[in-house]
């Protein structure tokens, strides 16, 4: 197994995937503003933006840069020390797989004799060896989206997947003693696909990279960035806010922890 390649649980400490940089270009993109627009908009000059997005810049012109971009200026201040904290859940097992000098995350849920994975990791091999150690087969595989870092090691399960599922969104089926409905997460990526599920201690949504703790995915232009909140706010936020979420990247959190610290969200 590549070296970067771990098992980790829920409540295991895992730094954010965005930094306060990530946030003001992901929204500045998505409201197509430049830096020189956000300058004009908050009447300083562009070093000021630029200091803001390093994450320098005074109090003050935090909050009307956040105005310009409807984020929320709370949250960007707590971002730094945002860590999401999450119950173990015995049967939900993430998995941190190589992508290039980066890492992604798979999730694995097994519950009595089913084991479903979503998602495959960058790699060919990665997913199938973090799994084996585990004791993993008979995969019901499902994918949030088709992205290289998320859909690499189909080709390295196919002997030990037992089923490969394409859901369309608004359909629940039913595996074992759990229940997943899937659900429009669209935005970063056409299609995208997130997964409630229920029947374990807590319910579940795998979110892919349409959701990180403090974040969201980046989106292409203003027409994805607008579907992508709005996918999030009716599918994922409207969920009690005990259900735990499972991202493509960086730690696990849940939907009352985004609704009080995501910058995008709240």
């Amino acid at each position: 197994m590549s070296s970067s390649a771990q098992s980790f649980r829920l409540a295991d400490a895992s730094p954010l995937e965005d930094d306060l940089s990530y946030v003001w270009r992901k929204a500045m993109r998505g409201h197509q503003l430049d830096v020189a627009s956000i300058a004009r908009a908050c009447d300083v000059d562009v070093a000021a933006i630029e200091a803001l997005i390093a994450g320098q810049a005074h109090s003050d012109l935090l909050e009307k840069a956040a105005a310009v971009l409807h984020l929320c200026s709370s949250a960007l201040r707590a971002l730094p020390h945002y860590r999401p904290r999450v119950p173990n859940v015995h049967a939900v097992i993430g998995l941190r797989l190589p992508f290039e000098t980066d890492t992604v995350n798979a999730w694995l849920i097994r519950e009595e004799d089913e084991a479903l994975l979503f998602d495959t990791g960058f790699e060919r091999e990665s997913a199938r060896q973090a799994l084996q150690p585990l004791g993993a087969a008979d995969l019901h595989l499902f994918l949030t989206h088709d992205h290289r870092d998320h859909v690499g090691g189909i080709a390295g399960l196919s002997s030990i997947t037992k089923k490969r599922h394409a859901m369309l969104c608004g359909h629940t089926q039913r595996i074992g003693a759990l229940e997943i409905r899937c659900v429009d997460l669209s935005g970063h990526c056409i299609p995208s696909y997130g997964y409630v599920i229920t029947g374990l201690s807590h319910t579940i949504c795998v979110v892919g990279d349409a959701l990180f703790a403090g974040s969201i995915g980046g989106c292409a232009d203003a027409f994805t960035y607008q579907m992508a909140l709005s996918n999030l706010r009716q599918h994922v936020m409207s969920l009690p806010d005990d259900t735990i979420l499972l991202p493509g990247h960086g730690p696990a959190t849940t939907v009352g922890q985004e609704k009080r610290s995501n910058p995008f969200l709240v």
